[in-house]
């Protein structure tokens, strides 16, 4: 196989070209009526991949839809014809009707699959070709590879979004694929569901039963052509390197690598089936004997329901591998052109993560690899329990029943909004549905104690989320998140709304907002231009209520928001635990041991939380700090538990090391709070939380200055009302923090901490915490009761 495959920079150009035609369909599509039992199906595999088991379910679902199979040569149109389906050259007239009048459309590699003119406003899900291992989409700068000027690109890069706009699902294998998807395609995570890849549903029952397996084996012996010696003892090796965008395969063998593959089959006993990528190439020629088989997309178009009849897959960066895991076998990985790939198109995540660390970068590494694997080998059976670990990570149904499941989600998208959940319930998001967490987790917990049979939904944006037993989670920008914000009666919020909310009548909208403010807000932000002032005063007008901790926030929310509704000054929900677990003015140590239990914290060391706020137009977390060099400063005694601001999550973290944990992913702020002997932050409303809590706070400043004068501003006088010192350099931190150790170490009797503020910290809490009494939510949940937006006692839900 040598000619060469599709490249992204053909695909583009032929994008482009075609715009005028794209927005002429688009007007068409406003008239033409979708048949909702038509369902139109393509493949850039041809008649295969995830596609044709959807197109089998539904046939044995509802014998009487009609399928049409789009296609793009008679040999596809032989085999939609063999299955049943109805086949349509997926380019002219004939196709662009039939996708055109289709109510659902199923596609595996991209919108081209089916005729890409006919699917506006069309009902779409993208299956995708295999778990994200290389950087797809968008998330690849070759993606948008085009000749030209950059408003050129730009163009294209529009004209991707777009496309990805009108896809009404993704399906993906697990948590972490969707969350690939979710970049590459650039959608609300609601758009992506994990139901499992229809795909490997083959697979997973070969990896079941045997007897499947062996029935693949058999296929694909007879595909080779029943080649004389391959037995029931031969190991079936399949080499099946990815694509390279037109460039040839680096690992095509020269004579001498040949000739070393040759003489390790015959002694292994084993035969080699070299599976081009369908779009690439590569001169295999030097490969010949016996035990070598090419078995191109020509001969067969979707190897992975074959995979059961192989013994060991040898693979650089494709998808096969995640599909082959399934059945636990050894992986062979084989990159020799790791550091140019990882350049170029890129991976989700270094190859020595996926493969465990083993990689070869020749022929000879690979061979040696080869024959290490020998069945029932030490060596073997620690691949094999690599392979399920990889299965763990990119498959949540290992079982199978892919293709029902995803086949139920295609019905249920269809069904009316208020189908999709109970109206009338509770809605809660905490900062865009990253966390569960905040004034509306605690608001959650009492909402379920006083009236447990309302409905309650909770806005998340990972399946990784948990949610209060209970409540449902709804992934953000999904049909149901946006059904369970148009019914919900009352939603608790502590961020914008976003994607166009507009509160209906009879809905409550509790904006509890996420911690009292020092830095400024909105409209006291320096510099607020026309349009943000408009959106700001926009989205204050989608609130019923605010919460309040304090007479300073109050005052904060009228001039920073304009908000001229009731705000409720009655505490922080959130800081409920924080103050329930001080007695006296000290933290009650079991409260304080069951924080770093959960943060895995060992027993006795000192622990320091950093925690600073985000940076306006930052693209990485804050470490100015610099928690390794500080954790060496330190000492063996202490840990330091770093959290980044909400808004830096995905921008990368602390890492971890000795005496480092990285919290920024940990669900609960408090357990941070209540597991530090000392806090340090520099603007960050967490310094408010932790005065409930009784914890000795440092404020690391470097960039006072700058932060106070031209970024933020402070809405009052920090420098003079801080409850602990103002620092500048690492030093003064790690001097602050020894001396304190020895202040401990000494006891009652010691010299104390000369900076120690109390006389502040008291002053502090009586201006900032004034409500926070363990008791917040309480209060919250019963002035809602008052004023409608919850049942009162004793009313019925419906």
């Amino acid at each position: 196989m040598s000619t060469a495959g599709f490249t992204f920079a053909q695909g583009n150009l032929s994008k482009l070209l075609a715009l005028p035609k794209y927005l002429l369909s688009v007007i068409v599509s406003w008239f033409v009526p979708r048949a909702a039992r038509q369902w139109a199906f393509g493949s850039g595999a041809g008649v295969g991949e995830g596609a044709l088991a959807i197109a089998r379910a539904l046939r044995a679902e509802d014998p009487a839809a009609r399928i049409v199979w789009l296609t793009g040569s008679d040999a596809e149109a032989d085999a939609a014809r063999a299955e049943g389906f109805e086949p349509v050259p997926r380019q002219g007239w004939a196709g662009y009707w039939a996708t055109l009048r289709a109510g659902q459309i199923v596609v595996t590699h991209g919108l081209g699959d089916v005729n890409r003119f006919g699917i506006m406003g069309g009902r779409i899900t993208q299956l995708w070709h295999g778990a994200p291992l290389k950087r797809l989409h968008l998330d690849s700068p070759v993606t948008t590879t085009v000749r030209g000027p950059a408003p050129l690109r730009a163009l294209l890069r529009r004209m991707y979004l777009a496309g990805s706009r009108e896809i009404d699902l993704f399906v993906a294998g697990s948590p972490l694929a969707a969350d690939r998807l979710r970049s590459a395609f650039r959608v609300a995570p609601g758009a992506v569901q994990v139901l499992g890849d229809p795909r490997d549903d083959a697979l997973a029952a070969q990896a079941r039963d045997p007897r499947r397996a062996a029935a693949a084996r058999a296929e694909l012996i007879a595909l080779l052509g029943a080649p004389a010696g391959l037995g029931p003892a031969s190991s079936v090796l399949l080499y099946a390197p990815t694509w390279r965008d037109g460039a040839p395969d680096p690992g095509v063998p020269s004579a001498e690598e040949a000739a070393q593959i040759a003489e390790t089959l015959d002694r292994l006993d084993a035969h080699l089936v070299v599976r081009p990528h369908p779009l690439g190439h590569g001169a295999y020629s030097a490969l010949a004997g016996p035990r070598v088989h090419l078995l191109g997309g020509d001969t067969v178009r979707d190897i992975t329901p074959l995979l059961g009849g192989v013994d060991v897959v040898i693979t650089d960066y494709s998808s096969i591998a995640l599909d082959f895991s399934l059945l636990g076998r050894p992986i062979v990985w084989f990159a020799p052109d790791l550091a140019e790939y990882g350049a170029t198109r890129g991976l989700y995540e270094p190859l020595e993560v996926t493969s465990g660390g083993r990689i070869a970068r020749d022929w000879d590494a690979t061979l040696a690899r080869i024959t290490e694997l020998a069945p029932g080998g030490a060596a073997s059976r620690a691949a094999e329990a690599e392979t399920r670990a990889l299965a763990a990570r990119f498959h949540r149904f290992p079982e199978g029943g892919a293709a029902a499941r995803v086949l139920a989600e295609i019905r249920r998208l269809a069904l009316p909004a208020a189908q999709l959940v109970a109206p009338g319930g509770v809605f809660f998001e905490s900062f865009y549905g990253r966390q569960v967490s905040c004034n509306p987790l605690a608001l959650d917990a009492e909402i379920a104690r006083i009236a447990p049979e309302l409905p309650r939904y909770w806005s998340v944006t990972s399946e990784r989320q948990r949610v209060p037993e209970g409540a449902t989670p709804l992934l953000v920008g999904g049909r149901a998140w946006h059904a369970a914000r148009r019914t919900a009666r009352l939603l608790v919020v502590n961020d914008w709304l976003r994607f166009r909310f507009r509160r209906r009548r009879g809905q409550t909208v509790l904006q509890t907002w996420h911690g009292t403010m020092l830095k400024h807000l909105a409209l006291g932000r320096p510099n607020v231009g026309l349009r943000t002032r408009i959106a700001i005063r926009r989205e204050s007008r989608r609130w019923s209520l605010m919460l309040s901790q304090n007479p300073h926030s109050t005052e904060q929310f009228r001039s920073s928001y304009a908000f001229r509704g009731e705000i409720l000054e009655l505490g922080y929900p959130r800081a409920d635990r924080l103050a329930r677990a001080v007695i006296g003015d000290e933290r009650n140590p079991i409260a304080v041991r069951t924080a770093r239990a959960e943060l895995g914290i060992p027993a006795g060391a000192h622990v320091l939380a950093y925690a600073p706020t985000w940076r306006d137009g930052g693209v990485s977390v804050v470490d100015d700090l610099d928690v390794r060099r500080l954790a060496d400063e330190l000492g063996e005694d202490w840990v330091v538990l770093a959290r980044g601001h909400t808004r830096t999550h995905g921008l990368g973290g602390y890492g971890g090391g000795a005496r480092i944990i990285d919290a920024s992913a940990h669900p609960d702020v408090n357990d941070v709070i209540l597991a530090a002997d000392l806090l340090v932050t520099d603007y960050s409303s967490i310094m408010f939380d932790a005065a409930v809590a009784r914890v000795p706070t440092l404020f690391f400043v470097p960039d006072l200055a700058a932060y106070r004068d031209r970024e933020r501003g402070f809405t009052f006088d920090f420098e003079r009302e801080a409850p602990g010192p103002l620092l500048t350099a690492r030093a003064e931190v790690v001097a602050c923090a020894q001396e304190w150790a020895s202040a401990v170490a000494a006891g009652p009797a010691g010299p104390g901490v000369s900076w120690l503020l109390p006389d502040r910290a008291e002053a502090w809490r009586a201006r900032f915490a004034p409500h926070d009494d363990g008791f917040a939510s309480e209060r919250v949940v019963a002035a809602l009761r008052e004023r409608g937006a919850l049942p009162a006692a004793g009313d019925s839900v419906g």
